[in-house]
Order: C-alpha cells, then structure tokens, then sequence
C-alpha cells in the first residue's frame, strides 16, 4: 500500500505531535543515524523525558510474504536506486575506508555466524516435539476439568493414551461456599463490589484499579468510589476514554509484575478492546509457554433491565467464554459477586467479571464482613427440586426463582461462573430429575444454554424424560429505553418454557 494512501501527513513522525512526544525522521538505511537517534532515545527515556516515535525511512528488497509480488506495484528501477543506499554496502565501505574492515574479516566472521547459526537449529532440531497435552498445559494453570476432559476426548478419538495431570496441576476441588453470615447492615450490590475492592487493595500493594472516571468520579456507577481517598494515585487511575488502551495498559502493567482490575464503564463499550482481549489477554500465557502470566480482572457492567441506551444494556458473556484462556464470571447476588471478586482477584488467571447492573442498588443484602472467596468454576443451587433442573445466571436468577416457585418441584441452578461452567453439577440435577430448561437474558444462538444442552445431551442424554428446552432473547439488537420490554425474559415466559419441558 503506498504511503500517500495510507496518510495524509508528510511524515510518521509527525504524528508524535498529538501525543505530546518526540518525533524524529532518520534514514533507516543509514546504520550510523539510526544508532545515533535510537541511542539518544534511550537516555531520553532513561532521564525520564518521556517516550520518542522514531520513523526510520527503509526499504523492503525482497516480497512481504509467500503470496507477494512485488512486481504488481514497483518497477525494477525503482528497486536498482534503492539498491545505492543498501546499509550493508554503505556501512562495508564506512569501515573500509577507516581501515576497519576487511575481505578476510568477513570471511572469518561469515564462517564464525554459519557455525553458530548450524549449532542453534541443530539444537532446536534435537528437541522433542511437543506432545498434545501441552496445548491444555500451556493455557492454563491450573488446568480446569472441562479443559482435561476436552483433550481426553481428542486423544481417545485419535487412540492415543490419555493424559492424566496431576493434582498439582488440575484446578483445585470446588470448595464448598463460605458461611453467609452477616456485616452491620444489609448492602448493595454495588457497595458489595466496592468492600470487594477495598479489600484486595488492602491485602496486596500489587494490586491497580483502572479505568474511565473510577478516581475522581469513582465510576459511572460509583464501583470505586473512596478508592482514591484511601489509596495513591499510582495505585487508582484514571484513563482516557480508550478501552483497547485500558486492557493494553492493564496487561502490560501484569506482565511487570502488577495486579490489576481494569474497568469498561460499560459492557457495549469493551467491543473496541475486544481485539487486546482476543489477542492478548488469554493468550499470552499459551503464547510464552507459561512463563508469563496474566492476573488481570476486567470489570464491567452487564446486562439489561434499566431502560438504557444502544451499548449500554448487551450481555457479552458467550464471546468471552468462547475466548481460549478466560474465566468468566456473572454474580447475581451480593453475596456472590464479593467472594467470586475476592476469588478472581487473587487468581493467576485472566478473568472477565460482568455485574449485573440491574442487581447493582436493586436490593440490599447482609454479607460477611471482612475476606472470603466463593470458589471459581462452582455453581449454586438456588432451589432444590426433582421434577426439572433450570440452569442460569445472572440478570435471570430473579424470574427462574420466581417462575419455579409455581406447584412444580423445579431445582434452579445457578451457574455463577460461565467458564469453566460446572458440568458435574448440572449432569448430577438432570440424572435426579430427568429434564433441562435453559434460561439466559441475550440472543439465543450460541448461547451458555445451548453449550449447556449440548453437555448433558452426550453426558446425561439416557437421563431425560424430555426434550431439553432452552430460553432467550430474539437474535436481534437489544431494544433501548421504554421498549426494552419487548426483549426481556420475564417469569411468565420461564413459567411457560417449565410447563412444556414437563408436558414432554
């Protein structure tokens, strides 16, 4: 692509102007100019002057790929006056003329680099070949069931042995949640979240908030409000309206050995940083083998119910779950959402913490005061039964508990944690009671139920006594402010979808 297509400013280096930096033109062909403007760059840093975008002016001899041909948009003459400013040729006859440089200390030197360079792939050539199970092993740590089970199924297909890890290195047996018990007073779930972050930040100095407006504001919703009075600047920032920046920032920040909890004021919003999450944020583990990881916390409202604009009411869970390398979390109570956080905050993994907004002042609920952790990957029985196992999460809870409540034994499970989901629970529900209905607030297709349906289909399909039946929103955009209603699942529906999973 020609650079007169590409922008309309003269230089790259230019452009440095709007970010308040140094910009500097150097020929990239020119060895000598190159070390001289890349080495002052460095004391500039170093002095704490700030950073310098550096435009080195080349040229590529050779195809930009396999598939290239460069013949299509250049002429051969065009590559012959390039040819003159060749760094090789120009930097040889630099040394040369300062009697440098020789025929004969290329030779030796040319000799020396092929022996090394022969000695390096032969030592890459005589390593073993990484076996399946690194592909699960270098994801994740530790390595979830679901996981496990996923790469027991590819090498038993494939008629290979099973790989069994060990202990140490499968995630932990689901502890059982924590005594409810009480603080002085019933809170918010917003508040919940707060006490959440404040503890955290009290127990790890490595531990950084930011986001859009959560210092001075303390949030759009007031999350992080008190944060800054209680803790530095450093440690509570706030960031340009830029969410690929924020979850940039944040993984960078975790790489150097942070912390941190990033915040997307709001979940329609985090689609601009959905590549740094695709791209980065669950992969980096995978990428270095394990040796880099990355506890980062991405916070952000989710979900429906309060008469919002376009972006402001979208439930993204399922594009997070189908992400290699995340945990995703939706609390739907107060109680949950403190030790689910508490839980997240202190993991090794990357994990995507959607809040239901409308649960944000909705109700006010006594939690323990103090620390405590609701194990990730577990779900929760809402409501015990034995005629119809109900699975959701999130904005849904509510109705599913009030819909169940109708003469039908109905179980309500919930699963708090959208991945790793907690297959044994569900499979367990179902073999007691032989039916499945799935609720979930967003578009239908490709949905947490139809995931769920397809489990216990193979795990638990001779269990049921009907058709596994699911519940959703229409596959179309979500419906803003006073015609929100059209979308939204309420108990009636959910009553609806029990009475004929149990008609058959």
């Amino acid at each position: 692509m020609p650079y007169e297509k590409q922008t309309a400013s003269k230089t790259i280096a230019q452009k440095a102007n709007a970010y308040g930096i140094r910009g500097v033109l150097v020929d990239g062909m020119d060895v000598l100019a190159v070390h001289e403007v890349t080495s002052d760059a460095v004391d500039r840093a170093r002095r704490g002057e700030g950073p310098t975008l550096i435009e080195a002016v080349c040229y590529r001899y050779g195809a930009h790929a396999t598939a290239d041909d460069a013949r299509l948009y250049r002429t051969e003459q065009e590559e012959v006056d390039w040819r003159s400013k060749d760094p090789l040729s120009r930097f040889r006859t630099y040394l040369e003329k300062r009697e440098l440089w020789g025929e004969a200390a290329e030779i030796a030197l040319d000799e020396e680099a092929r022996t090394r360079f022969d000695a390096a792939i032969g030592e890459i050539e005589s390593r073993p070949v990484p076996v399946r199970s690194d592909i699960v092993r270098h994801a994740y740590a530790p390595i979830p069931k679901l996981v496990a089970d996923q790469l027991n199924d590819l090498e038993r297909r494939a008629g290979e042995t099973l790989t069994i890890f060990s202990p140490d290195h499968m995630w932990p047996p689901l502890a059982p949640d924590p005594a409810t018990g009480s603080s002085n007073k019933p809170i918010t779930m917003a508040e919940t979240i707060t006490d959440a972050l404040h503890v955290a930040m009290s127990e790890d100095d490595s531990i950084i908030t930011l986001g859009q407006d959560i210092a001075q504001l303390g949030g759009v919703f007031r999350i992080t409000e008190g944060l800054l009075d209680r803790f530095s600047e450093g440690r509570i920032i706030d960031t340009p309206v830029n969410q690929s920046g924020i979850v940039g920032t944040a993984i960078g920040m975790a790489i150097s050995g942070s912390r941190v909890v990033a915040e997307i004021q709001f979940e329609g919003f985090v689609y601009p940083a959905f590549d740094q999450i695709a791209s980065h944020l669950g992969r980096i583990r995978f990428r270095t083998q394990g040796h880099a990881t990355l506890p980062i916390v991405v916070r952000m409202p989710t979900g429906a119910g309060i008469g919002a604009h376009e972006h402001h009411c979208d439930n993204p869970e399922t594009l997070f779950a189908h992400l290699p390398g995340l945990i995703v979390v939706v609390p739907s109570t107060s109680f949950d959402a403190k030790g689910l956080l508490l839980a997240a905050l202190r993991s090794d993994h990357p994990v995507i913490f959607l809040e239901p907004k409308v649960f944000y002042r909705a109700r006010r609920e006594a939690i323990p005061a103090g620390s405590y952790e609701i194990a990730l990957g577990k779900a929760r029985t809402r409501r015990e039964g034995t005629d119809l196992t109900l699975v959701t999460y999130g904005g849904m809870v509510p109705p599913a508990l009030a819909a169940a409540d109708d003469g039908i034994s109905v179980e309500v499970i919930d699963l708090r944690t959208i991945y790793p989901w907690d297959t044994a629970a569900v499979v367990a529900s179902v073999e007691k009671t032989g039916r499945l209905l799935a609720v979930q607030e967003p578009q239908r297709t490709g949905g947490v139920p139809a995931e769920v349906a397809a489990y216990v289909a193979e795990a638990a399909g001779y269990a049921l006594e009907a058709p596994i039946r699911r519940v959703g929103a229409t596959d179309a955009p979500w419906p803003q402010l006073a015609i929100e209603e059209h979308a939204l699942i309420d108990e009636r529906q959910i009553r609806s979808a029990i009475t004929e999973t149990m008609a058959g």
